[in-house]
């Protein structure tokens, strides 16, 4: 099982627009394609930031993702990271925050919204590989 703790600062990136897919549905679907099931954990807003941060304070058994654009979405991604140095972490955002995704040590960095090639692209950073994606004789010999 794959946990993934989402922010966002609004109820569209999660739940998704009619003609696209949220970040709930696509981690959900991307997850069961590789052989994992998804348990999801969204919180929407700032208002409930400290809520999130809580929840993901110290838990290093989780996939962290975080949907927020500008200047303020990176000081909630800081924030975030800050809380938990070890968790993966997939941020999305707008193009000006990619270089700095860097010095936040995020494991993953993509632009809002959030598509189905992306998140493929996140989870394979996350390490969460189809079945049959890892060389099972490695796994063997230790």
């Amino acid at each position: 099982m794959v946990r993934y703790v989402i922010y966002a600062d609004n109820e569209q990136d999660i739940a998704g627009a009619p003609e696209q897919a949220g970040l709930d549905a696509l981690l959900r679907r991307a997850t069961l394609d590789r052989g994992e099931w998804a348990m999801t954990h969204s919180f929407i807003g700032r208002d409930q930031l400290a809520a999130y941060l809580s929840f993901v304070r110290q838990n290093p058994y989780l996939i962290m993702v975080a949907a927020a654009s500008g200047s303020s979405g990176r000081k909630v991604v800081e924030q975030i990271r800050e809380n938990n140095q070890e968790a993966r972490m997939i941020w999305f955002s707008d193009r000006g925050n990619g270089v700095l995704s860097y010095q936040i040590r995020v494991t993953w960095f993509g632009l809002l919204p959030a598509t189905w090639d992306a998140i493929r692209l996140a989870l394979d950073a996350c390490s969460i590989h189809p079945l049959g994606g890892i060389d099972e004789t490695l796994i063997a010999e230790n």
